[in-house]
C-alpha cells in the first residue's frame, strides 16, 4: 500500500506545481532604439541605431550579439546586422555601449506609400534573449505631378473664366 501512497503523492506534486505561477526572468541584456519607425526610398536602406545594456555577468564583445529577425515580408524586406561588424567593441558587464549601428532593413523594389515591419530580438552568447520589438520602415507616397492634359484643361477653364468675366464687365459698362 505504501507504494499506492507514494505515487499519488507525487501525482498530486506534480500536478500542484503546474498551476503555480512562473515568475519571468528578466533579461540580463537589452537593446533601446533610437528611433522604430524610418523612412527610406525604394530599394534603400534603413539603419536602426540604438545602444545595448549588458548586465550579463561578464564582459561581452558586441560580435558576442546577434539580432533574431522574424515577422516580416521575406520578398520586400532583408535585415542585417550591423552591431560588432565591421568594427568589434567591448560592452563591459553593468555598461551601456553608446550610440551604433544596430542592424539595416533595406527594402526591394516597392510601391510608394509602402511599409513594413519587423520583429527585432537580441540574443547574447550566453542564449540570453530580449523581449521582441517591432520596427517600422516605410516609403513615403510619391508626390503626385499633374499631367500635361490636366494642366491644359485647368488653363483653359482659366482662361474661360477670365474671358467670361471681361465680357461680363463690358456689358454692365455698357448699361450705365
Amino acid at each position: 500500500m505504501r507504494p499506492i501512497l507514494r505515487f499519488i503523492s507525487v501525482v498530486v506534486l506534480l500536478l500542484g506545481s503546474s498551476f503555480v505561477p512562473q515568475t519571468a526572468r528578466a533579461s540580463s541584456v537589452s537593446f533601446q532604439l533610437s528611433s522604430t519607425s524610418l523612412e527610406t526610398s525604394s530599394g534603400g536602406t534603413a539603419t536602426f541605431m540604438g545602444t545595448v545594456t549588458n548586465l550579463s555577468g561578464g564582459d561581452l564583445n558586441a560580435s558576442d550579439f546577434s539580432f533574431n529577425f522574424v515577422n516580416y515580408d521575406f520578398v520586400s524586406v532583408s535585415p542585417t546586422q550591423d552591431l560588432g561588424f565591421p568594427m568589434d567593441f567591448l560592452i563591459p558587464n553593468g555598461t551601456t555601449s553608446p550610440t551604433v549601428a544596430l542592424f539595416d532593413v533595406m527594402l526591394g523594389a516597392v510601391l510608394p506609400g509602402s511599409f513594413f515591419t519587423v520583429d527585432v530580438q537580441l540574443q547574447d552568447s550566453n542564449f540570453d534573449l530580449t523581449p521582441s520589438q517591432t520596427v517600422t520602415v516605410s516609403v513615403p507616397a510619391a508626390a503626385t505631378t499633374p499631367e500635361p492634359a490636366t494642366m491644359l484643361l485647368f488653363g483653359t477653364g482659366l482662361a474661360g473664366i477670365w474671358l467670361r468675366s471681361r465680357k461680363s464687365r463690358a456689358r454692365s459698362g455698357a448699361v450705365d
